[in-house]
Order: C-alpha cells, then sequence, then structure tokens
C-alpha cells in the first residue's frame, strides 16, 4: 500500500480503486478542499499518517466520496458515514462506535474489523467481504452476518474450528482462510461455496489437507486450491 506525498497531500494509488487522498489533521480544512477540487472520490486516514481525529465529522463535507479506509484510530463519533450515500468500499478498526450497515445500503465492499454489536451487514447486497479477528462463542460461525450475495470472502483470525453457521452462497467463486488456527475441517465447503473456483487456506495448523480428487469431484468449478502449504489443485 505505497502512500507518497504528492505536492502537499498523501496520496495512495493502490489503496482504492481511484486515488485515495490522505487526510491530516494539521491540515485538514486544506486535505477537504483538495478532495473537493481535485476530485478525490476516496480518502484514507491513520494516526501513523497524521490523523489524529476522533470523529469523521469532516466526510460531511465529501458526501460523493465512493471509498474510505480508516485505520488504527479510535473514533468516538462515526455519524457522518450515513450522509454518504454513494459509498461503495469501506473499512475502519474496530475502536469505534457500532455501526448500523442497513444504512449504507450501496455498498459492495467491506473490510470488516470484527465488532459483535454491529448490525445489518447481512442485509446488504455485497460482493467482497474480507473479515478480520472474529471471536465468536460457538463452534463454527452461527450468528455472523455474511451475505448471501458474495463473489469473495476472505476470512483472518477467527475462532472457528469448522465452517458450519456460514451461509450457502452461490455466487462465491473467491475464499481465502487465515491463520484460523482451531479450524479442522473443511468438508462442509462444497454444500456451502458449490461454485468456487479459486481457494486459499493459510496458517491453519489444525486443518487437514482435502484430497484432490474429492476436490474436483465435489466442486468441479474450482480451478486453483492451495491448503496448507501445498498446492492441491
Amino acid at each position: 500500500m505505497p502512500i507518497a506525498r504528492e505536492g502537499h497531500f498523501l496520496v495512495s494509488h493502490d489503496l482504492a480503486e481511484t486515488p485515495s487522498l490522505g487526510l491530516e489533521s494539521v491540515n485538514l480544512s486544506a486535505c477537504i478542499q483538495e478532495a473537493k477540487l481535485h476530485p478525490y472520490k476516496s480518502v484514507f486516514g491513520s494516526p501513523c499518517f497524521g490523523f489524529t481525529e476522533t470523529s469523521l465529522d469532516a466526510l460531511t463535507e465529501l458526501p460523493r466520496l465512493d471509498s474510505v479506509w480508516f485505520w488504527d484510530v479510535a473514533l468516538k463519533n462515526i455519524e457522518a458515514l450515513y450522509a454518504l450515500s454513494a459509498l461503495r468500499s469501506f473499512g475502519v478498526h474496530p475502536k469505534r462506535p457500532a455501526i448500523d450497515f442497513s444504512r449504507l445500503r450501496s455498498l459492495q465492499q467491506v473490510v470488516w474489523h470484527y465488532k459483535a454489536t454491529d448490525t445489518g451487514l447481512g442485509s446488504l447486497n455485497l460482493k467482497r467481504l474480507h473479515i478480520w479477528h472474529c471471536s465468536l462463542k460457538s463452534k463454527g460461525f452461527a450468528g455472523l452476518q455474511v451475505p448471501d450475495t458474495l463473489e469473495e470472502l476472505q476470512i483472518n483470525w477467527a475462532s472457528a474450528a469448522t465452517l458450519d453457521g456460514l451461509p450457502t452462497i452461490p455466487s462465491l467463486r473467491h475464499l481465502e482462510i487465515h491463520r484460523c488456527r482451531n479450524l479442522e475441517s473443511l468438508a462442509v465447503l462444497p454444500k456451502l461455496f458449490p461454485r468456487l473456483e479459486h481457494l486459499v487456506v493459510a496458517a491453519c495448523g489444525r486443518v487437514s489437507a482435502p484430497d484432490a480428487e474429492w476436490l474436483k469431484a465435489s466442486i468441479p468449478s474450482l480451478r486453483h486450491a492451495y491448503v496448507r502449504d501445498r498446492k492441491v489443485i
């Protein structure tokens, strides 16, 4: 995620599908004006790049944003998010109030740092979802809000031992599972994701690598599978 200063402002060309402008607290008004004039459709912020606000109120001046990404921030107020009617891509760390995702109907992709009090995620027509640090009381994923419209799902650092509880997602083509140390079985993959094409399971020490012939027979659409440091297909 290269971020470099272009003139007076921090810019990333890799963080979103369009160039993304960094918001810096000491220069916040100028950043907002730059975002309006350029115009930028994507903004980001992090304390390591000078964003130290406790709210996202500045976003109210940029109602046409389609992408926001804030990390390592400690926010007390996120209400400005709900004014972004065109927001398609979203990511923010969990030191924040709970989010009602049902108020963000235009979202297409979300990086979700799991927070049990968040609501409405399952009601969205998401295409891409990355879940981070998901600790659940169940052995599987029962109760987790996952839309059944996804084309890509990535799960990082989850506590589950099985994939049970995830919804059946016929549209899912791309699945990655990383650093889920309790995960033991992939047996329900064909039932949950019958049209899967790309599978990566890495740093999940307890999971058994499935047999290639079983995978090919169970999920005929599967073109690539990498499990436990081994290319299966």
